[in-house]
């Protein structure tokens, strides 16, 4: 039994192939997030600031728990967070 394609489908393209590519880019990125986050982390504890520390655990924890499911919503959210904790981190480096 052949499988019927779609007319916008092309044949000599494997989807599958494609998908799993797309979900393993997507979990190396949310993987560097997690990682970007623990320096953040590190970082704010070195300047003794603790008011970031728990939204920083959570979207840790959210990325890491989750890393094989996150999706465009949540991974565009984190990437706001972490750029956002980055402007902090260097309002205070300064």
């Amino acid at each position: 039994m052949t499988q019927k394609l779609h007319p916008w489908e092309n044949p000599e393209q494997d989807y599958a192939r494609t998908l799993a590519k797309r979900r393993s880019e997507r979990r190396y990125r949310s993987l560097q997030l997690v990682k970007t986050l623990k320096i953040l982390l590190t970082e704010f504890k070195k300047y003794d600031v603790n008011n970031f520390n728990s939204e920083i655990l959570s979207w840790i924890d959210l990325l890491e728990d989750a890393v094989e499911y996150v999706d465009d919503e949540d991974f565009k959210s984190a990437k706001k967070f972490v750029s956002r904790m980055q402007r902090e981190l260097k309002k205070l480096e300064k």
